[in-house]
């Protein structure tokens, strides 16, 4: 079908659609067809509409869109696996920690880690010394420059987030370990 041919179609079947709601499965080339009552409150459709124009997403919402660019600022924060692998081989005392859950620690973990489950993060943060050296993962890195930026909230300043997590590590340092 033609741009064209395809728009006339989305028009006709839209008429045609008032309380269903069509979906399209491209994977099994499907559709479903689902029937929607119609609330007379919604702010779009309802008996008195109060939205009657396109909004900016944002400000409608009230989320930040991620951007495409990692943050420079996390930059500075950040060590690679070999990097990581190299401060630890020194076998200088340093504080890694893997802020993921239980059950991805059971998959896999790098030797000398402490679990400091992200979710429960502020119950950890008394007990470790803010003079220390600290390393923080997790599966990808976001989860630890969360609790990196945790750590810093509360002083400490000697700081790295594992760029990539522990699946960049497996990557790049231990292409034996697991991976998720």
């Amino acid at each position: 079908m033609m741009g064209t041919e395809v728009i006339k179609l989305i028009i006709g079947i839209g008429d045609t659609l008032v309380g269903r709601l069509l979906l399209y499965d491209s994977l099994r080339m499907s559709f479903k067809d689902v029937k929607v009552r119609r609330n007379p409150g919604c702010e779009l459709c309802g008996d008195s509409p109060t939205l009657t124009e396109l909004v900016d997403y944002e400000a409608f919402c009230s989320v930040d869109l991620p951007s495409a660019e990692p943050e420079q600022d996390n930059v500075a924060f950040e060590i690679s696996g070999p990097e990581l692998k190299k401060v630890l081989d020194t076998g200088r005392p340093v504080t890694l920690l893997d802020v993921r859950e239980p059950h991805e620690w059971e998959i896999n973990r790098i030797d000398r880690a402490q679990l400091t489950p992200l979710s429960q993060f502020e119950s950890f943060i008394p007990k470790l010394n803010p003079e220390d050296e600290i390393y923080l993962y997790c599966y990808k890195g976001k989860r630890s420059m969360t609790a990196l930026k945790k750590l810093q909230d509360h002083g400490f300043q000697q700081l790295k987030s594992l760029s990539g997590g522990i699946d960049g590590w497996a990557e790049q340092v231990e292409p034996s370990m697991p991976r998720y």
